[in-house]
């Protein structure tokens, strides 16, 4: 597709002004509320929109039974990380929107709350992609959103360290470790980590050093003693190294790393469309962890990295293939949310739980499975 093509195809697809202006006018509680750099507006989102360049409709439907799903557009949003811009670069190449019959609109959004606050302000439909810790807690709230279904189920997180200071998890004791802001991602992973250890949280130091790449350089720069980040730091050189038991993949197996979330009104009104948009995210899955996906992964990812870094790609393809970390069937069981709830409560952001059916409804994974 040349350029000016390119172009058109995008501002065919762009949400309207309209409902783009929704992002300015309704507020989230001021607990949620992001820095004035990230908070939403209309320039912002359509910006973001235009940015990320891969709306995509479908044009003649793959089947009869997902006839339905095309009459209804939905906007699917996540983080602008790479991780995430790798993953939508590859569902644009291999069509699986396309072939479910989606009529769906991809859209980037920064900040770490950015998707769930357009869920949550009508902006948006669904997010697939992007981990966000504070689902629950805000839906306790009265966010008007669900968990629909699982994104990447594995966590793809190491705790890192220097191996001749720090050797295993007990080590950790009385070190410094970097890590995210306290209600963020990073510091709740490694609390339950420490916790499921049976390892005083007191007796460690943890600083906020922002994004896991950012923990993992301060470790490598001896700002801090070891980190919790991600695994496609796993072929750097810099002489770090992934301690005994910090793997969270195997040491937290029963925590769904990313879960898929959508606003109460698409459930209710889309459903058909986001059955069609979950199968597609099924079957991306299912070809990611294949070895028949290697040259498309690397190829995705060149495309969704500036300065591309074969070692982390490397890492991440390894991991996929080894780990196996997401799953063609997006539903969650009963059990998977009340692990998730009793970790926020640990935590301290959720109260108390709530009935499953309060916080999640699995009907579009469970009727997308079908679908595969």
């Amino acid at each position: 597709m040349n350029a000016r093509n390119k172009a058109s195809y995008v501002s065919s697809h762009i949400l309207s002004p309209a409902v783009a202006s929704k992002i300015a006018r309704k507020i989230t509680p001021k607990k949620w509320r992001l820095p004035m750099t990230q908070t939403f507006n209309r320039r912002q989102f359509l910006r973001s929109t235009g940015l990320l360049g891969m709306g995509l409709a479908a044009g003649q439907l793959a089947a009869p039974h997902v006839a339905k799903a095309s009459t209804a557009q939905i906007r699917v949003v996540s983080n602008p990380g790479l991780e995430n811009a790798t993953l939508n670069t590859l569902m644009e190449q291999q069509g699986y929107l396309r072939q479910f019959g989606a009529n769906a609109l991809m859209v980037d959004i920064p900040g770490n709350t950015g998707p769930f606050d357009a869920i949550g302000a009508g902006a948006a439909d669904v997010c697939m992609v992007s981990g966000y810790n504070m689902v629950l807690p805000r839906i306790a709230q009265g966010a008007k959103v669900k968990v629909v279904g699982a994104g990447m189920r594995k966590c793809a997180l190491t705790v890192f360290a220097r191996p001749e200071r720090i050797s295993k998890l007990a080590d950790l004791k009385g070190k410094t470790v970097a890590v995210g802001p306290a209600t963020g991602l990073l510091n709740m992973l490694m609390m339950q980590l420490l916790r499921e250890a049976d390892i005083d949280v007191s007796q460690l130091n943890f600083i906020n050093k922002g994004s896991n790449d950012a923990c993992h350089e301060a470790v490598a720069k001896g700002e801090a003693d070891a980190c919790c980040s991600s695994v496609s730091h796993l072929n750097d050189h810099d002489g770090l190294v992934a301690i005994n038991g910090g793997n969270l993949w195997e040491a937290l197996p029963r925590c769904i790393f990313q879960t898929a979330y959508a606003s109460n009104s698409a459930l209710r009104d889309k459903h058909d469309g986001l059955v069609a948009v979950m199968a597609a995210y099924g079957a991306l899955y299912e070809y990611l962890m294949s070895p028949a996906a290697h040259d498309a992964f690397f190829e995705a990812r060149k495309r969704a990295q500036k300065d591309f870094d074969h070692a982390s790609a490397l890492a991440i393809w390894d991991f996929n293939q080894s780990q196996r970390p997401y799953s063609r069937d997006l539903s969650l069981t009963g059990g998977d949310m009340a692990y998730l709830q009793d970790m926020d409560i640990a935590f301290g952001t959720l109260k108390q739980k709530l009935p499953i059916e309060a916080v999640a409804d699995m009907s579009a994974a469970r009727a997308a499975a079908k679908l595969q």
